[in-house]
């Protein structure tokens, strides 16, 4: 039960993930990148001082200061740096190219989950990261045409790895917040949710004053407002919380499988909202995807049957 509601977070989680990249699109041409993240995360804090405030603030008064380290490094990671090196990125690289890259993001969460977590990687593991890859890099559009990449964008793209890497440290985080944790000192998923929102929301506040693109707040129409919002509240906050939640009940190796939710969300929403066409690599990439976290469910049944049994 404990894995099925894990799984169900995960997934809740992943799918929300995947319409920031439609509810961008609504404003990414009005609005700097900053400027996007700092408004959106406006929305975020206010949703969750507004749900969860009293208990948000009892919280930050008896926070250890290894779960200060793992807030601050998720917000520093998960949401500033990740919009840094993605931005610039874009800057010296191609989309395609940095695409390509950023979809090697569940695979780089595996090898933290080893570093960082310690847990071991089983042959089902090993099997259900590695269609997980190759069904994001279906979905990115392999196989590639390798003349594309430049040596000219060499320093782009490493910006664009750093930002896949900033996005696996972050959900593998979400896991060490929950091991070795005593019960009854364990956060609440909303209230992480909302001081992760807060200390990004602070770290963001220079680089948006220095986009200077106040001016474009006032041509934004409310569909733009209604992104932010939505990018904000339930895209950050209730992504945020429930990707926490599911973390608590699942290993690191099943939280990367998860994480490919992500584009096939991306491509189904833009199916729908943008008139997007899919073609039958992207099919087959959502396939791949779906059969590793089959995979990696059959592995975790496996193991926690295993641990109930004693043996």
């Amino acid at each position: 039960m404990r894995l099925n509601k894990g799984k169900l977070f995960l997934t809740i989680a992943f799918i929300l993930a995947g319409s920031s990249v439609v509810t961008a699109r609504y404003v990414s041409g009005s609005l700097q990148p900053f400027t996007i993240t700092f408004l959106s995360l406006v929305f975020a804090s206010l949703t969750a001082i507004l749900f969860c405030g009293k208990s948000i603030f009892g919280t930050v008064k008896k926070l250890s200061k290894r779960h200060w380290k793992i807030l601050i490094l998720q917000s520093v990671f998960g949401i500033f740096l990740f919009r840094v090196f993605l931005t610039f990125g874009l800057h010296y690289t191609s989309a395609v190219e940095a695409g390509i890259i950023t979809g090697t993001s569940p695979a780089i969460t595996a090898i933290f989950t080893r570093l960082l977590l310690k847990e071991r990687l089983k042959k089902n593991s090993m099997i259900g990261i590695l269609f997980t890859l190759l069904g994001v890099l279906m979905l990115q559009g392999f196989p590639f045409n390798m003349s594309a990449f430049n040596i000219s964008h060499l320093f782009g793209n490493m910006l664009a790895l750093g930002a896949a890497s900033c996005e696996s440290l972050f959900t593998t985080l979400s896991r060490k917040a929950h091991t070795d944790v005593k019960e009854d000192y364990e956060l609440n998923p909303f209230v992480q949710s909302g001081i992760v929102s807060i200390i990004a929301l602070i770290l963001c506040f220079v680089p948006m004053l220095l986009e200077s693109s106040f001016s474009d707040l006032t041509k934004l129409p409310i569909s733009g407002w209604i992104a932010l919002a939505w990018y904000g509240s339930i895209v950050t906050v209730i992504a945020f919380a429930c990707m926490f939640t599911g973390a608590k009940y699942c290993d690191g190796y099943t939280i990367a499988a998860f994480t490919g939710l992500i584009p096939i969300s991306s491509l189904i929403l833009s199916l729908i909202v943008l008139k997007e066409t899919v073609n039958f690599n992207q099919i087959i990439g959502c396939g791949l995807i779906v059969v590793s976290i089959i995979i990696m469910s059959r592995k975790e049944n496996y193991h926690f049957q295993k641990q109930a049994t004693g043996n």
